[in-house]
């Protein structure tokens, strides 16, 4: 009940949060912001503080597998939208999502999974989905879609979270991570603002996956022999070093193109 009700309270607020800064700082900003485990954070919180750190290692390590479910989501919801309506690249970027969680989950090195996962974002970045067209502000978003977004997102959500007595600890991480904030953002940005605002969104949030990734993927590692506080300490360093080091890599990596 706990579980259901932190994520119940963050995942709409979150919700809440990313449309403002959409408006205010823009889609890729945004998109950043949502890549940042605001919500597996805390869920790995309440798991060691509910049950132990075993069960935390176990929840972590389905977080980071469930991570292949975001990139996955991204990169084919943003390459369909180009394409086809909205519905048609949910249920695409869905199905997709879920087939590369299935394959991912069977392996149980969670160093591995996590170098998987991380390489596999790379790659998303630097292939990318290029524009089909230069669309703009399609139309003004009304007062009253951001409520019903938080609202969708809540029910998402819970239906989510009940599952976890059923499926497990690990399972729930895993669930923890699936695209449930992209899922209500992702076809609500395409409808107001075109292809080209949803792109950046999703861009944006598989650029700060890496550093997501290697937070959890450190808390698996560390939870059972360090304290906790230690060790969620040492899984925010390694976020915000994996961060730095991609976003430099990239950045070099632009200057040198520019420089041919």
């Amino acid at each position: 009940m706990s579980i259901l009700f932190l994520r119940l309270l963050l995942t709409p607020s979150l919700v809440v949060l990313v449309s403002y800064i959409q408006k205010r700082w823009g889609h890729a900003i945004g998109g950043r912001f949502i890549g940042l485990p605001l919500s597996t954070a805390p869920f790995l919180i309440l798991i060691y503080l509910m049950e132990g750190a075993e069960q935390t290692a176990n929840a972590a390590h389905g977080v980071v597998a469930g991570q292949i479910a975001v990139v996955s989501y991204c990169y084919v919801f943003t390459y369909t939208s180009w394409r086809k309506a909205w519905p048609f690249a949910l249920l695409s970027g869905w199905l997709v999502a879920a087939f590369a969680d299935l394959v991912l989950v069977q392996i149980l090195n969670t160093w591995l999974v996590g170098a998987i996962v991380v390489l596999v974002s790379a790659i998303a970045v630097k292939l990318w989905p290029k524009p089909l067209t230069d669309d703009r502000a399609v139309r003004i978003p009304q007062w009253w879609e951001t409520p019903m977004k938080a609202l969708l997102a809540g029910t998402l959500v819970a239906s989510l979270t009940w599952a976890k007595e059923v499926i497990g600890v690990q399972a729930a991480g895993i669930l923890a991570s699936m695209p449930v904030i992209l899922s209500v953002l992702a076809p609500t940005t395409v409808r107001s603002y075109g292809p080209s605002a949803v792109s950046e969104l999703l861009l944006g949030t598989t650029k700060s996956l890496g550093g997501s990734v290697m937070f959890s993927t450190v808390v698996t590692a560390t939870i059972t022999l360090l304290p906790a506080p230690i060790s969620f300490m040492l899984g925010l360093a390694a976020l915000i070093t994996t961060d730095l080091a991609l976003t430099w890599s990239r950045r070099n990596k632009s200057q040198e193109i520019s420089a041919l």
